[in-house]
């Protein structure tokens, strides 16, 4: 009775121990099935900021560059959970701040100003919703000279049209196929009774190989004439662009025309055209030069208007996550630009900036 008992007791262990193993196994399954994560990240800019003629009195104006003069000050999270298949959901929040008070860098204390998103992919590519960057912008990201540093300087942010580069109630898609990034977007107008007014419509493409890379998109927006009003007109972008790497130095170049409808009372269209060239030198490891110029000539009602702007950039990295930065640009205003007071608030023709600060991300 003894030895029989034993062995039934043993064979129960056994079979204890199978079952224990393949929960154990459906748990390690499950787990690996629905893996996901959330990551902190942000960036740190500070430095100053001196432009000659950057007052009305002509005088130099001295600044700390406090929303990032190379770099934008921002802080997000970004999410993803693994859905199995290669699929994936996932979501971003990202908000801008002042680093020299701590405050959000917006008048109307809206948190996640810079993004706000969530989405899903797989093998179709990815798909995102919310308020985000516009096509555009990452469209011209493979042969804009600066990567979109220095924004507050060069032309980056008005060439990627929206608000500030962005677009809110934006529906975003990209599909990777081999050397083909497939890209598309609609934004939801939100006027009732009217499917387009307010929205936006656009599509591109990119082709990115070794040594080159080339763009071209379109998109049409249909822009409200004031904040209060119930009149919309149309606006058309085309854009295409490319760069080329040899060795060490990437060459890039880039053009935009935007053909906007303007309100009733002024004839014809205004016509916005931006064009830009520029070089990247990765000297070394740790340190590397970029020239460009960006070239922006704007006709509204007969009346002509241009902006030109060259700069030199220097970064050196101190480590993997900080890096030092200077530049020196120089800008001129040309026609109806010199009195412009948006894009000129200083109205003199010529402003010559120098900036230098440390840059550190995480």
């Amino acid at each position: 009775m003894h030895k029989e008992g034993g062995a039934v007791g043993a064979a129960r262990v056994a079979m204890l121990t199978r079952s224990l193993a393949a929960v154990t196994l459906m748990g390690v399954g499950s787990a690996a099935y629905a893996q996901s994560s959330v990551t902190l990240y942000g960036s740190l800019d500070g430095g100053l900021r001196n432009l000659v003629n950057g007052t009305k009195a002509g005088g130099a104006a001295l600044s700390m560059a406090s929303n990032g003069t190379y770099n934008s000050n921002r802080w997000g999270f970004l999410g993803k959970e693994d859905l199995g298949g290669g699929y994936y959901a996932r979501f971003n929040l990202e908000a801008g701040y002042v680093l020299s008070t701590g405050q959000n860098n917006n008048t109307n204390n809206q948190l996640f100003q810079r993004t706000s998103t969530v989405g899903f992919g797989g093998p179709f590519g990815q798909v995102d919703i919310g308020h985000q960057f516009t096509l555009q912008h990452h469209l011209i990201k493979d042969f804009e000279p600066f990567d979109f540093h220095y924004l507050s300087i060069t032309e980056a942010t008005a060439v990627s049209g929206g608000s500030t580069g962005r677009d809110d109630n934006d529906i975003n898609y990209h599909g990777f196929f081999g050397p083909w990034v497939i890209r598309a977007e609609y934004a939801l107008g939100g006027v009732p009774g009217s499917v387009a007014s307010g929205s936006v419509l656009g599509g591109g493409v990119n082709y990115r190989s070794e040594t080159v890379s080339l763009g071209a998109g379109y998109t049409h927006r249909s822009n409200a004439l004031s904040a209060t009003s119930e009149q919309f007109f149309n606006s058309d972008q085309y854009t295409a662009g490319g760069a080329l790497t040899v060795g060490p130095v990437d060459l890039m170049a880039g053009y935009s025309l935007v053909l906007q409808d303007v309100p009733a009372n002024v004839e014809g269209k205004t016509r916005n055209q931006y064009l830009w060239g520029g070089v990247r030198y990765q000297v070394t490891r740790f340190f590397n030069v970029t020239a460009a110029y960006y070239d922006n000539r704007n006709t509204t009602a007969g009346v002509d208007g241009r902006k030109g702007v060259a700069i030199l950039g220097l970064v050196y990295l101190l480590s993997k996550r900080t890096e030092l930065y200077a530049d020196v640009d120089y800008t001129r205003f040309t026609g109806g630009y010199v009195t412009n007071a948006t894009l000129n608030p200083s109205r003199h023709p010529t402003q010559t900036g120098v900036s230098f600060g440390v840059n550190h991300w995480f």
